[in-house]
């Protein structure tokens, strides 16, 4: 490191002091589960033991990261920490992507009025294809009787 990184450095809380000396940020580190033997292992996800085939919790939990995360972000060296697969969000990010007024300009409902709409469709339908349903179950015969009822139906003037 050079001299001003160093007297940088020193700036930093203890936190992130002792886990960037475990983790130095200049080793590229794995955005995916890997070996736990592998230099590039990520602190913050499991990793599988090659001869065992056990998977090894994460060196850092979620809470212990978050914090990290926080304290570098505060410092403004979020970036040098190994990646995540945390879908949290942070600060800005967090507020930047938040729904407007989430609840408020369209109100959930209860699950009556959610599934009326649909509902009414089905209804609609079933009766535009009743007649269907009807000769499909009651034969040719029953057809014939229709038939004949609305030729009888029909009002003509001769």
């Amino acid at each position: 490191m050079s001299s001003t990184n160093k007297k940088l450095f020193e700036y930093l809380p203890q936190q992130l002091k002792n886990f960037f000396h475990k983790y130095p940020p200049t080793v590229k580190y794995s955005s995916k589960p890997t070996s736990t033997l592998a230099p590039e292992a990520n602190p913050f996800l499991p990793n599988k033991h090659p001869v065992t085939g056990r998977w090894h919790e994460p060196k850092y939990s979620l809470r212990r990261m978050s914090v990290l995360y926080k304290l570098s972000y505060r410092f403004g060296i979020q970036d040098l920490l190994p990646p995540t697969n945390s879908r949290k969000l942070f600060f800005e990010e967090k507020y930047n992507n938040k729904k407007f007024m989430k609840g408020v300009l369209s109100p959930k409902g209860h699950k009556y009025e959610l599934e009326r709409p649909a509902k009414l469709q089905r209804m609609a339908d079933a009766i535009k294809n009743a007649d269907k349903f009807i000769l499909g179950n009651k034969g040719m015969k029953y057809k014939k009787r229709v038939e004949e009822k609305k030729d009888k139906s029909k009002i003509s003037w001769f």
